[in-house]
């Protein structure tokens, strides 16, 4: 059940950004564009949740709740809940 939420996640990322980011991309340029969001990630952990989707790696709660602050929610949970229905909408801080 997580890879396909991460998948979500990771796809909520990539059209922020407004690209599709491969395995082999500058992880180095995706953390400073979370870095102008105010948004500290390293690239070996931005790495990880693209590989964990392929099959690999779990990422850490903290990395998860980084990228759905980044995509508009307060936490990775928040996130969760707004995929299944469980949400009204209110947590997601793009308004």
């Amino acid at each position: 059940m997580i890879r396909k939420e991460l998948k979500a996640l990771v796809k909520a990322v990539e059209t922020k950004v407004g690209k599709s980011i491969p395995i082999s991309s500058d992880f180095e340029k995706l953390a400073q564009i979370f870095s102008k969001y105010h948004i500290s990630l390293q690239p070996l952990a931005l790495k990880k949740v693209w590989t964990y989707v392929t099959g690999a790696e779990k990422p850490s709660t903290d990395v998860l709740d980084k990228l759905a602050l980044f995509v508009g929610f307060q936490s990775w949970k928040d996130f969760q809940n707004a995929l299944h229905g469980d949400d009204d909408g209110q947590t997601n801080y793009d308004v």
